[in-house]
C-alpha cells in the first residue's frame, strides 16, 4: 500500500522555468512588439484627430480672407505648413524615431509648433480685435495638454506660448508699428497670461488627480495579482495547488483535442513520509516538502507544470513529451531527489520518492490517464520504492 498521507491539506503549483530555452524572453519580446506596435497606431490616430483640428482654423483664415483681412498666400502658408508639420509628425512615428524621445508621443513638441501657424496669421491681421479672436485658437492645444503633461511640463508649455506670443508683438512692433495699439496688446497679454495660468493651475489639478489613478490602478493590479496568486498556489510548497493543476491538465486535453500531440503525466509521491513526520516532526516534513517542489520546479521546462495533487503527492504534466520521454525525465528528478540533504534529517538519511507515469491517449478522460499513472505508481511501490514505473497504454491494454 502507499505511505499514508500527512495531515497538510494543501495542494499543487507550478513553476516552470527551464534553462537552454529562450521562449520566455522571445514571448516578452514577442509582447513588448505589439505593445509598442499599438502604442504607435493611437499616436498616429490622434495624430489624424490633431490634422482635423487644422482644417477647423483653417475655415476661420479662409474667412479672414473673404473679408480681406489677410491675404490669401497667407491662408495658403497655412495650409502649407499644417501639410508639412503633420507629415513630418507622422514620418516620426511611422519610422518609430519618436521613440528615441524622452515623449514619444510628442504632445509639447506639437503643441509648441501648432502655435506657429496661428501667430503667422495674426502677424497680418491689422485689427487687434481679430488678433484677438484668433488668439483664442491658441489656447486649444493647452487644452490638449492637460490630459497628456505633468504640472512642470505644462507649465513649460505655456511659458513657451507666452514665449512666442512676444515674438509676434516684437515683430509686429519692429515691421508693422502701424497696427499696433499699445492699451489693447497689453489688456490682450494680460488676459492670454491669465488664461494660460487658469489652464495650467487646471492641468496640475487633472495631472495630479491622473497620477493618484495611476497610482490606484497599479495598487489594484498588484492586488489581484496576490489574490491570483492565493487561488492558484499552494501556501506551504509555494507550487500550483490541486485546484490549478487540475485546470492545466484540462487545458492540456482540451488541446489534445483540438490538435493532437503527445502529453504525459505523473503521480510522485514521497517514500516513507509518515514515518518522517512521526520521527522528526511535522516541521521538517514540511521543509522536505518545500525543499523537494523547489528542486524539481528548478528542473522543468517553461511548458512543463508541477502541482501539489495531496499530501506528499504531487503531480508533473509534461505537454509534447511521450511516454519514453516522460521516463527520461521522471528518472532526472527521482535521482536528483535522492541527492538532496536536508538539515533536520541525519546525513545518512535520504529522501526518495516513487513516480507513475501515464501518455494521455486518445479516446480516454483525464480521470482514465490520472488513473493509470496512480495504478503505476502503486506498482512502484509495490516493487520497492524509489523507482520510476510508466503505465501499459490503454491501446495496448485492449490488444
Amino acid at each position: 500500500m502507499r505511505d499514508s498521507e500527512n495531515n497538510n491539506n494543501g495542494m499543487p503549483m507550478d513553476t516552470t522555468s527551464l534553462p537552454d530555452t529562450e521562449q520566455p524572453q522571445s514571448r516578452t519580446v514577442s509582447k513588448d512588439r505589439d505593445t509598442i506596435s499599438l502604442e504607435q497606431r493611437l499616436r498616429k490616430r490622434r495624430l489624424g484627430m490633431s490634422f482635423a483640428s487644422y482644417t477647423v482654423t483653417f475655415t476661420v483664415v479662409l474667412f479672414f480672407c473673404y473679408q480681406q483681412m489677410i491675404p490669401l498666400r497667407v491662408a495658403g502658408h497655412f495650409a502649407l505648413f499644417s501639410l508639412v508639420v503633420n507629415a513630418g509628425l507622422w514620418l516620426l512615428i511611422h519610422s518609430n524615431i519618436n521613440l528615441r524621445f524622452r515623449d514619444p508621443s510628442m504632445t509639447a513638441l506639437q503643441m509648441i509648433i501648432c502655435q506657429w501657424p496661428a501667430l503667422w496669421v495674426m502677424f497680418f491681421l491689422e485689427a487687434g480685435q481679430a488678433r484677438a479672436i484668433f488668439l483664442l485658437i491658441t489656447i486649444v492645444p493647452a487644452l490638449y495638454g492637460i490630459l497628456a503633461l505633468n504640472v512642470r511640463n505644462f507649465i513649460l508649455v505655456s511659458i513657451g506660448f507666452l514665449i512666442q506670443y512676444s515674438a509676434l508683438h516684437l515683430a509686429l512692433w519692429l515691421y508693422r508699428p502701424q497696427v499696433m495699439n499699445t492699451e489693447l496688446e497689453l489688456i490682450q497679454s494680460f488676459a492670454f497670461v491669465l488664461v494660460l495660468a487658469e489652464v495650467a493651475l487646471i492641468g496640475g489639478f487633472i495631472s495630479g488627480l491622473r497620477g493618484k489613478l495611476r497610482l490606484r490602478n497599479r495598487e489594484l493590479k498588484n492586488a489581484m495579482g496576490r489574490i491570483q496568486e492565493l487561488v492558484n498556489i499552494d501556501e506551504l510548497t509555494g507550487i500550483y495547488n490541486r485546484r490549478r493543476i487540475f485546470q492545466v491538465l484540462n487545458e492540456e486535453s482540451n488541446r489534445y483535442r483540438r490538435a493532437p500531440g503527445a502529453f504525459s503525466v505523473g503521480i510522485l509521491d514521497v517514500d516513507f513520509f509518515k514515518q518522517i513526520n512521526d520521527t522528526h516532526g511535522h516541521q521538517a516534513g514540511d521543509k522536505i516538502l518545500r525543499q523537494l517542489a523547489s528542486s524539481v520546479t528548478a528542473d522543468l521546462r517553461v511548458i512543463d507544470s508541477f502541482g501539489r495533487y495531496g499530501g506528499e503527492e504531487f503531480l508533473l504534466i509534461l505537454p509534447q513529451t511521450t511516454l519514453a520521454g516522460a521516463e527520461i525525465k521522471a528518472e532526472r528528478i527521482r535521482s536528483s531527489i535522492e541527492t538532496l540533504r536536508f538539515d533536520d534529517l541525519p546525513a545518512d538519511i535520504s529522501i526518495t520518492v516513487s513516480i507513475g507515469l501515464a501518455e494521455f491517449q486518445a479516446g480516454e478522460t483525464t480521470d482514465d490517464t490520472l488513473a493509470r499513472a496512480d495504478k503505476a505508481l502503486y506498482q512502484a511501490k509495490e516493487s520497492g520504492r524509489n523507482r520510476v514505473i510508466s503505465a501499459v497504454n490503454s491501446q495496448t491494454d485492449e490488444a
